[in-house]
């Protein structure tokens, strides 16, 4: 479901001072997690959690789109049903940026099923060069696996389509040769 109206990410206070802190000990500043909840309403700068949150899953991947812009996706898996109303970006245990619209729902995460959020955030307020990812171990791309599965095997008889041709030109090169004509 996409929003009706804009609802920027809101950094919250703690998240700044600990890429302040990051900052001045040279360290970078690591998103680890992303959470999603049921409370919607409009976040504030001084939130140290979600109002209701439900899960809190490990960052999977991440790629730098721009200098200012990365994408990063979380699987949210398992038992929980519930309407995600909103978001939550962690360093370890220090909730960073929140993202809720009012109320809207921004998702719905149904009963065992897996659900793939891919977020896109706008890092211009924040020194882009000291944001870094620690990523989980579940590879997201297992949900195209079917397609890479189709690819894979059309590539396959492809080269053994190749493979025949070429054995077949060697054996007519060598019959040409015995023959004297080559």
């Amino acid at each position: 479901m996409q929003s009706s109206h804009f609802a920027p990410v809101v950094w919250t206070t703690q998240g700044l001072a600990k890429l302040t802190e990051a900052i001045e000990q040279g360290q970078p500043f690591t998103l680890t997690h992303l959470s999603a909840g049921s409370g919607g309403y409009r976040p504030s700068e001084g939130q140290t959690q979600l109002q209701q949150q439900q899960q809190k899953v490990p960052i999977l991947q991440a790629e730098q789109l721009t200098t200012t812009q990365v994408r990063f996706s979380a699987v949210f898996e398992g038992e929980a049903e519930y309407p995600v109303k909103e978001l939550g970006v962690w360093s370890d245990n220090t909730l960073v940026a929140v993202h809720s619209a009012s109320g809207e729902v921004l998702n719905y995460k149904s009963k065992d099923v897996a659900w793939l959020e891919i977020i896109s955030l706008n890092l211009a307020a924040l020194p882009s060069q000291q944001v870094s990812f620690a990523t989980g171990v579940l590879n997201t791309n297992i949900f195209m696996a079917k397609e890479l599965a189709t690819s894979v095997y059309a590539h396959l008889r492809q080269g053994k389509s190749l493979i025949q041709q070429a054995n077949q030109t060697l054996q007519l090169a060598m019959r040409l040769r015995k023959a004297n004509i080559g």
